[in-house]
């Protein structure tokens, strides 16, 4: 017999309740189970309280709700970035505070990270793109790059991070500092034994490596 409670039918209005309802449990069994194949519309409707007759009212099918599923985590994470960085004014500051609350973010939940990153649905999204779920939070990370450019980062300033008489790109050094936090991140995830300094720090020194600072 099943352990979970029905749900009461949602009043009038309040779909939009059972639809983020159902999101934030296939984002709850992805990260526990890691692979969308071992998720099911029923299991996420169990989860939910509901039937899966219930859930089908608000998607197509399973890929239907794990893909908004994993748009959600998108969202929820680049609102994480934004509210670690509210009433920050200087970009270099920043660009720091937004490193740190990746780095929280993915050591307060692994699985919902590799929601994020190592999940197959995203595995051949192109993130600049429109339709894109990872949109969005690449481009809060662009625009804090272009603030420290804009602020006079040392890489405006003869840095070593381009070949001569290149513009510093905002978009190139962003896929770079994405490329070195997810591999701390990452790394200390999968191989949690070996004597890992601080991570702190060492966003500090991915920062100043790619002139990603202000000008002494």
């Amino acid at each position: 017999m099943s352990s979970v409670t029905p749900r009461q039918r949602s009043a009038r209005g309040e779909g939009q309740q059972l639809r983020d309802d159902l999101l934030d449990a296939a984002l709850r069994l992805l990260a526990l189970e890691g692979d969308p194949d071992d998720v099911s519309i029923r299991a996420v409707a169990k989860a939910t309280g509901v039937s899966p007759t219930a859930a089908y009212r608000h998607f197509a099918d399973r890929d239907a709700l794990l893909e908004a599923a994993c748009s959600r985590s998108f969202d929820l994470f680049s609102a994480e970035l934004l509210a670690a960085v509210a009433g920050v004014d200087e970009p270099f500051e920043r660009l720091r505070l937004a490193g740190l609350a990746y780095l929280d973010y993915a050591n307060a939940d692994p699985g919902l990270y590799r929601v994020l990153f190592s999940n197959p649905f995203h595995m051949d999204k192109d993130f600049t793109d429109e339709d894109s779920a990872g949109r969005t939070a690449f481009v809060v990370l662009i625009e804090m790059v272009q603030d420290c450019l804009d602020a006079g980062a040392l890489v405006t300033r003869g840095g070593t991070t381009h070949a001569a008489g290149d513009a510093p790109d905002a978009t190139y050094l962003a896929f770079q500092v994405w490329t070195w936090l997810h591999g701390i991140i990452d790394l200390r995830i999968t191989h949690p034994g070996l004597p890992w300094p601080d991570p702190a720090r060492m966003i500090v020194d991915l920062q100043s490596c790619l002139g990603l600072v202000a000008v002494p």
